[in-house]
């Protein structure tokens, strides 16, 4: 595990304001370490966005432990921990804002040739096609139940990284993945053009940048009350959409 601390101590009249310390895993493009080991990424610059506006001073502190994040989140070590989905247990030891950040939105992704031939209402329309699955992942649980049924044809991996570029190859001709993940390595591997998604959804949920409970105070409502307004100006202003579009990342309404 490497821990990374960015400060990212914001210049403005509120100088006495306390740090805040928001913890999040390594995942690229959201979230990751440039060439000089700071911490870079979509999320890091929309949240720098934010706390810019509200002149509220932070650091980031990136591990590659999803189960280290959530003990520091529990134990007060963060004030805030970067992209988490709702759920109810969760609000034991976290303070969701009312505006999320993103959308994971789960499509099915093909070559771009064939684009007008494979279609996609209910997942019965890809049961001509080869679809590519990878082991352990939670798709949805009518996607996850075809794994071993012999009537589709459905070739398993261990690494979701092998399952464009088997893609590109033409030994599968379907395989379901999240935008910001696909589109990451579709930029990473020189895929443009090669490769897109077909346009329904199967499964899409929005993200949180949350607050932790043990290292609340009173000071939190307003900060989440002015984190949502300034959130919300950005998504009303475009500038939201602009920091995706600087990622390459295809823009979906959180």
């Amino acid at each position: 595990m490497h821990l990374w601390l960015l400060f990212l101590l914001l210049l403005a009249p509120w100088l006495y304001a306390k740090p805040l310390v928001v913890g999040g895993t390594l995942e690229a493009p959201l979230k990751y370490l440039d060439e000089e080991g700071r911490p870079a990424g979509l999320e890091i610059d929309i949240l720098t966005a934010i706390f810019g506006a509200m002149k509220q001073p932070f650091r980031v502190e990136l591990t590659d432990s999803g189960a280290r994040l959530t003990r520091n989140a529990e134990s007060g070590v963060y004030d805030m921990v970067f992209t988490h989905s709702y759920k109810p247990e969760r609000e034991r030891y976290l303070i969701y804002p009312q505006q999320s950040h993103l959308r994971h939105s789960w499509h099915f992704f093909v070559r771009k040739e064939d684009l007008g031939r494979i279609r996609f209402d209910r997942l019965s329309d890809l049961k001509p096609w080869r679809i590519g699955l990878t082991k352990d992942f939670a798709y949805t649980p009518e996607i996850n139940a075809i794994e071993g049924d012999p009537a589709w044809r459905v070739q398993m991996v261990t690494m979701n990284d092998l399952q464009l570029r088997k893609l590109v190859m033409k030994r599968i001709d379907v395989v379901p993945m999240p935008l910001v993940t696909a589109f990451a390595q579709i930029q990473a591997e020189g895929m443009e053009g090669k490769v897109d998604y077909l346009p329904h959804p199967f499964k899409s949920s929005p993200y949180f940048n949350v607050w932790c409970k043990a290292r609340a105070d009173d000071q939190t409502p307003a900060l989440m009350q002015a984190y949502d307004a300034e959130l919300l100006r950005m998504k009303r202003d475009g500038r939201l959409r602009a920091l995706y579009e600087k990622y390459g990342i295809p823009y979906v309404e959180p």
